[in-house]
């Protein structure tokens, strides 16, 4: 069975088998923070609306379309269609074809394990779990079982069950039901963990269990729990009854590193009731995290935003990197730059420190501009800089006004039948010889990867936003309102679609980090 091993940092994952040499703590960290609970949930959604009873065995039948799915199952196409290509990805399910002609079977060893009565049994037994484990920071505090639904749930007995030690010998089973049942409780234990606190009070000595206890006013059995299985993940360790971080751990989180994972972590919180109930979102497009609801949204992103200053730095340097690529075609000297949906502004920012005489206008929500104003302060750019508010989806950008729109991580929110007029009003408003830069996560030709890309697919699909295309759909996209050529380009952690029209030189690669001045905030 083919299955990709947690991903190396920063948002990539291998396509190995099994048998490969296990992850790196580093490797495993990043993926329970951010993709092990969408793991869980993928495959428990895809049990529950009947996807993997629905497809036939590769080899014994002929494929079948997503359309014929949908009909089979009563679901949503696109919810249909984001679990189809995260089990293809994961090699769980295989698949014929490109485009509409794609056809979908359920892979042999798959199939093999699925339907074996006593394995379906025991994954069935996890399905109530998932709301139980949310509840983990409470059976911590309690250190008894808490109530949920009526009953009374043994949190922190199920979680020593998941834990205790597994079969020396690896298969496909005990590989599958890893990743149904232990991966999202390996989430939600690093959210408990952040959330109280613990992670803090480790990093900084080692304490006992009272010791612990005294500093957190949490329970000894709770806290004996979290600990224990920390350990068998190589997060901590115990040392003359003293607990603290392991070396490796420790290594890893020092340094920012640590409150950066927390606030991942707490972002991640977030979608644990949504991923819980993913299967009613495929189902019936019921979407339990709507952030297309004002105030659902305000609640998210002012969480956020916490996130967003944090990988501010990074994303500078990849923005300044991208500026320094588009540069080498066309010279952005006297350059008039729009940023829509800038967000924090960085990139805007890096085109603005392109060169002294680059003038950015930031378009966002005007709560948005505030804090973009503060940052081109920050960047010593605010004297070449415009903030125009205005709604995305309305606003008219002008004719013919600018030299390079930018759309930073923008069309991903955006549903996708809103795009063509977003493009066009986007088209209208570059020079004849401008030029249209969108960063953006872009699938593979064959929409099957990278994984990390459809996780982050399947999330905005969950919380009604947009979705995520290849860089030929966009091209054809693109080719409607004359941006007839363009080119996409990898970067470190996700892609850049630059357009423009006929006969406008376009870069075809990536300028190498070594060519883009290593400048920060304030300098």
């Amino acid at each position: 069975m083919k299955l990709p091993s947690p991903a190396a940092p920063p948002f990539e994952r291998d396509r190995t088998m099994t048998a490969s040499p296990s992850p790196s703590l580093a490797q495993s960290l990043h993926f329970w923070a951010r993709n092990a609970s969408n793991e869980s949930a993928l495959l428990r959604a895809s049990l529950r609306v009947g996807l993997f009873e629905a497809l036939p065995v590769e080899g014994d039948g002929p494929p079948v379309s997503l359309e014929a799915l949908t009909r089979t199952l009563g679901t949503s196409p696109r919810g249909t269609r984001a679990l189809l290509e995260l089990l293809v990805c994961l090699g769980l399910a295989h698949q014929e074809g490109q485009d509409d002609g794609r056809r979908f079977a359920l892979a042999r060893p798959v199939a093999a394990l699925l339907r074996t009565p006593s394995f379906i049994g025991r994954l069935q037994a996890e399905l109530p779990w998932w709301e139980p484990l949310g509840m983990l920071d409470e059976a911590v505090k309690r250190g008894e079982p808490v109530e949920h639904g009526g009953q009374r749930w043994d949190v922190l007995g199920h979680y020593r069950e998941l834990f205790a030690d597994t079969p020396a010998a690896p298969s496909d089973a005990e590989d599958f039901f890893d990743r149904f049942a232990r991966s999202g409780a390996r989430t939600q234990l690093l959210i408990t963990v952040g959330r109280l606190g613990l992670l803090e009070l480790l990093a900084a000595a080692p304490r006992t269990l009272p010791e612990l206890g005294a500093a957190t006013y949490l329970t000894t059995a709770g806290l004996r729990v979290l600990l224990e299985v920390l350990a068998k993940l190589g997060l901590t360790r115990e040392d003359g009854g003293a607990w603290s971080l392991s070396p490796e751990a420790r290594q890893l989180l020092e340094g920012k590193a640590l409150a950066y994972l927390v606030r991942s972590l707490s972002v991640s919180a977030q979608y644990w009731e949504a991923l819980g109930r993913l299967d009613e979102t495929v189902r019936h497009e019921r979407f339990i995290l709507d952030l297309k609801d004002p105030e659902v949204s305000r609640r998210f992103y002012a969480d956020n935003s916490n996130q967003i200053t944090a990988v501010f730095a990074s994303h500078f340097q990849l923005s300044r990197r991208a500026a320094t690529t588009l540069a080498r075609a066309r010279p952005l000297e006297g350059a008039q730059v729009l940023d829509i949906g800038t967000g924090s502004g960085v990139w805007g920012a890096a085109f603005a420190r392109a060169t002294p005489t680059t003038h950015v206008t930031y378009f966002d929500q005007a709560v948005v501009l505030e804090q973009v104003r503060r940052n081109t302060e920050s960047l010593k750019v605010a004297d070449r800089a415009r903030f125009w508010p205005g709604d995305l989806f309305t606003h008219d950008f002008g004719t013919a006004a600018f030299d390079v729109i930018i759309l930073p991580q923008v069309l991903n929110v955006l549903l996708p039948e809103s795009l063509p007029g977003l493009f066009a009003r986007v088209a209208r408003a570059l020079k004849p010889d401008g030029v249209l830069l969108i960063a953006e996560y872009v699938l593979s030709e064959r929409r099957d990867g990278p994984l990390d890309h459809l996780y982050f697919g399947l999330r905005r699909f969950m919380t009604n936003e947009g979705d995520l295309l290849s860089a030929s759909e966009y091209a054809r996209l693109l080719a409607d309102v004359g941006l007839t050529s363009s080119v996409c380009i990898p970067l470190p952690t996700q892609e850049m679609l630059l357009a423009a029209r006929p006969g406008v030189s376009l870069p075809t690669e990536l300028a190498p980090a070594d060519n883009v001045p290593r400048q920060t905030a304030g300098t």
